[in-house]
């Protein structure tokens, strides 16, 4: 009789977790079928810690993947991409940051690798930094977000544009969410990273100004993508 008691008891006690299991998983799944992309983007941050002294910094391309090309492909974007990126690094550096570099040389790195690297070291923030390109007269400078457009991905595109505004750019392009091949798509790094992030293009490397301006501006470009970073940094921090 004691024997049948207690498996009583058991069974009450095990039926409402399983129930509760059932419920909680049925109302993700029903969150990520209604939300999408951007319910699975937000599921992915929960539990997320950052240290606020942490910043990655991601220079676009590398290795085989040389990016966009200008100057009768004599130029190539991994190249301008990893010079400004090294900068940034050294600037964030000296001021008492750790910074987690994606690449500090020319190789191949997956851009599922990119996001893992930051997500493990918890980092605060990632900037990815890129040159844009174009067959028409593109120019001047612009920020990807992810397509929800959380409120801390857009003040580290706000303060990264500003700051690049006024060490001088051809053009003020404005912040963009989402993929430019699609307005429901997002940039892989700016859709897996836990942390805010924003894919900056620094210049058409399609056009002779923005070059001209890039290799005459380039520690200044660099000193504003530091600043716009340790602004956020502050901001979110309510310093």
């Amino acid at each position: 009789m004691k024997t049948l008691k207690k498996d009583k008891k058991r069974k009450n006690f095990i039926f409402p977790i399983i129930a509760l299991f059932s419920i909680t998983f049925c109302a993700v799944i029903t969150l990520i079928l209604v939300g999408g992309e951007e319910t699975v983007y937000y599921l992915s941050q929960l539990n997320f810690v950052p240290d606020e002294k942490v910043v990655c910094i991601d220079p676009g391309h590398g290795g085989t993947s040389s990016g966009a090309t200008g100057e009768g492909g004599k130029r190539l974007e991994k190249d301008d991409n990893l010079r400004i990126s090294l900068k940034v690094r050294d600037i964030l550096t000296e001021r008492g940051y750790t910074v987690v570099m994606t690449r500090d040389d020319d190789s191949d790195i997956s851009l599922e690798d990119r996001c893992k690297l930051a997500n493990k070291e918890r980092a605060s923030l990632f900037v990815s930094i890129h040159r844009n390109s174009s067959t028409a007269n593109g120019k001047g400078m612009e920020m990807w977000v992810h397509s929800s457009r959380p409120t801390d991905d857009l003040l580290l595109a706000e303060n990264l544009l500003a700051c690049l505004e006024k060490a001088g750019i051809s053009a003020n392009r404005g912040i963009h969410s989402g993929y430019r091949d699609g307005a429901n798509l997002n940039y892989y790094i700016n859709r897996n990273t836990k942390m805010p992030s924003c894919l900056a293009e620094i210049g058409f490397i399609t056009s002779k100004e923005d070059n001209a301006d890039f290799d005459e501006k380039i520690d200044s470009y660099a000193l504003a993508i530091a600043d716009g970073i340790e602004m956020t940094l502050k901001e979110m921090n309510g310093e």
